[in-house]
């Protein structure tokens, strides 16, 4: 046996004869695609066109939620709870405003957003306010007794 033998297809018909089926026959043993047509020596293939998808992206802002549930906090542990009568309905606010952002209603989305941050502007300046008075009374309060302190002692009139 040498290294390089020629392989030779078995002799007679291929694919080999079926006998059996009487009066049948069976199809081509090279099936032809649905997708191509042969005619002579040109095949010309189908192929199915490609489909477009167009898809719309929605942008998904925060619309002032962050700023809602910070200032909330800082509200909260500040002890300036009045103001907390602005920043928690701004949370809700803005969580309706991320919700219609989703669902694609972008004017509304920003109509919400834009009263969020109404919220939270107010909460801000009711917190100033607020704070300014308490220190005003305190330091009016402060300064309508008269009392001084002298050499370690208090003197009050």
């Amino acid at each position: 046996m040498s290294g390089k033998e020629l392989y030779s297809p078995p002799s007679g018909d291929y694919p080999p004869s079926q006998s059996g089926y009487a009066g049948y026959t069976p199809p081509s043993y090279y099936p032809q695609s649905a997708t191509s047509q042969q005619t002579g020596n040109t095949v010309v293939v189908v192929q199915p066109q490609p489909t477009v998808t167009t898809a719309v992206f929605t942008p998904v802002g925060d619309y002032n939620y962050t700023a809602s549930i910070v200032l909330s906090f800082i509200c909260f542990f500040c002890g300036s709870w009045w103001s907390l009568c602005c920043t928690i309905p701004a949370i809700f606010v803005a969580s309706s405003a991320r919700d219609a952002a989703a669902r694609g209603d972008l004017e509304g989305a920003r109509s919400s957003g834009r009263m969020a941050c109404g919220l939270n502007i107010a909460a801000v300046v009711f917190y100033v306010i607020i704070w300014a008075v308490i220190i005003g009374v305190a330091v009016g309060v402060r300064s309508t007794t008269n009392c001084y302190y002298l050499n370690g002692h208090t003197y009050c009139n």
